[in-house]
């Protein structure tokens, strides 16, 4: 009988879970269609001039959408999932939210002059967005990364099994090594809210050896929701790791510093194969909007009293971060929060920028030879194998203030680029979905590679997450497989630390075990 009735609750879940997308595609047909409706027989056109694009928000909002959906459907949803990962932490948000706030007319940007004929570019734009990303979930779930992996997967290292506990020390020497270099890179300008206009020989390589810092995080905090007994390293491991995020934060400038700080939390979490509750998926989220709200806040309140990414020694730099928290405290609160929200919505919004490329990409292509931007993709390709110490006039192809002042007339800030208007740039429409679809490869080859594995381990959860974390969805396309080979060098150095120090504490553990008997 309970057989039965369990039989029949599995049934019934089934049914439900098979009613999601009818109904889904149901509800976004009403939705389209009442849009439209209040579009024709309103004067909504005139209070939102832009609330045309509505419809294909929701359209490229469903496409973007639609694999997290299907995940969660087979049960194999995962924050972390390549393709759930970039929906979440960016695309959504970007063009989606974006595409929400915009429609709205939340956001003024000078550059929407930009945009010839907006009401036939921005939809295009979404297109593209689009069709992008079925490019990147086609890649994905074709066979050919799973199969590259199981010809790379028996040639690992099967020995590096560690325990958590063998990783305290090998994970704190790779954190304080990354936070020395971090300081090194800090005091050359290269690092924080400021930038060298000249383009040092060392520079490229300190902004890569701060990985040695992303790893040892991980690892440390892979250690702490796994570890069975809790000791005093566990304690003190745990401190410094919590002290660290707001330090950084405070010191980066960035507006997503504390989010920076926060995933390799939820990470750490996931990975240690514990399962979200109600319980910690809303301390999770809390925390997470937390983390959104108050970067957004700081680091906005910090770039304006610095005033702009000029280099400031250490002790400028250091009272600049000193004022900034003073002056969140004496604010008014109305006005701080009416600041955040203006500068929130700035922040998520990519849209527009995307759009500005779409419209002027064949116009202005004449030009970006001279900007340094011409076939960027492949020219970064072949030269990012040879360091600047050795090639010292090496050309910076994909250079972000070039391409905002070609693009944007203004070469002080790093305008939103995308993997999307990189590819359009470079290779014209069809660029865009086979672009995509050879990321989706590489997506696919570190998840089955690293987290399907038969065997897991804390160093494949490590490189996985530093792996993952080389695809930017708001920067050049171009800088993706040359980020990748240089995070693969520090990464492999990093793990051959790991290796000596994990060592080390089993062959100390095996001669105790010697001297016991």
């Amino acid at each position: 009988m309970a057989a039965a009735n369990i039989q029949q609750i599995r049934m019934t879940s089934g049914k439900r879970r098979g009613m999601l997308a009818p109904a889904l595609i149901l509800w976004a047909i009403v939705v389209i269609a009442f849009l439209g409706v209040a579009w024709v027989s309103t004067d909504i056109s005139e209070l939102y001039p832009n609330f045309y694009i509505l419809p294909w928000v929701l359209l490229t909002g469903i496409v973007i959408l639609a694999p997290s959906i299907y995940l969660w459907y087979r049960g194999r949803f995962d924050l972390f999932h390549p393709l759930v990962f970039a929906a979440w932490i960016y695309l959504f948000p970007a063009f989606v939210i974006g595409g929400i706030i915009v429609a709205f007319g939340w956001v003024e940007w000078y550059f929407l002059s930009f945009i010839e004929d907006p009401h036939y570019t921005l939809p295009l734009t979404l297109v593209y967005i689009s069709v992008g990303f079925l490019g990147l979930t086609a890649g994905f779930f074709l066979p050919i990364g799973k199969w590259t992996s199981d010809i790379i997967s028996p040639r690992l290292p099967a020995a590096w099994n560690w325990r958590p506990e063998q990783l305290w020390i090998g994970g704190i020497i790779l954190l304080f090594l990354g936070i020395g270099i971090n300081i090194l890179g800090f005091l050359q300008g290269v690092l924080g809210f400021q930038r060298n206009i000249d383009i040092g020989m060392f520079d490229g390589l300190l902004y890569y050896l701060v990985i040695f810092l992303t790893m040892g995080t991980i690892v440390l905090w892979i250690s702490i929701f796994s570890v069975e007994k809790r000791t005093g390293i566990f304690y003190i491991v745990l401190a410094l790791l919590l002290l660290f995020i707001p330090l950084r934060t405070a010191f980066m400038g960035s507006r997503a510093g504390l989010l920076i700080g926060l995933l390799p939390i939820v990470f750490g979490y996931y990975a240690s194969g514990r399962k979200l509750n109600l319980k910690t998926g809303s301390i999770f989220a809390v925390l997470g909007i937390l983390s959104v709200i108050i970067g957004i806040a700081y680091g906005t309140s910090f770039r304006n009293l610095k005033g702009g990414e000029g280099r400031a020694d250490a002790v400028s730099y250091t009272e600049k971060v000193g004022a900034t928290i003073d002056q969140l405290i004496d604010m008014d609160t109305s006005i701080l929060a009416a600041d955040t929200a203006q500068s929130l919505a700035n922040r998520l919004e990519n849209l527009t920028s995307v759009a500005v490329v779409v419209s002027n990409y064949e116009k202005l292509a004449p030009y970006e030879a001279s900007h340094g931007l011409e076939n960027n993709i492949v020219n970064d390709l072949y030269t990012s194998f040879i360091p600047r110490f050795i090639w010292a006039d090496k050309p910076p192809t994909s250079d972000a203030r070039s391409y905002s002042d070609l693009y944007f007339s203004f070469g002080e800030n790093s305008f939103a680029i995308s993997p999307f208007a990189d590819l359009l740039r470079n290779f014209g429409v069809i660029g865009i979905p086979l672009g995509m679809l050879v990321l989706g490869f590489y997506l696919r080859l570190i998840y089955s590679l690293l987290i399907e594995t038969p065997t897991p381990a804390i160093w494949k959860q490590t490189a996985y997450y530093l792996l993952l974390g080389v695809v930017s969805y708001e920067s050049f396309y171009a800088l993706i497989f040359p980020s990748m080979v240089r995070t693969l060098f520090v990464l492999i150095v990093g793990l051959l630390i790991l290796r000596l120090f994990a060592s080390s504490n089993d062959v100390t553990s095996v001669r105790k075990g010697f001297a016991l008997k």
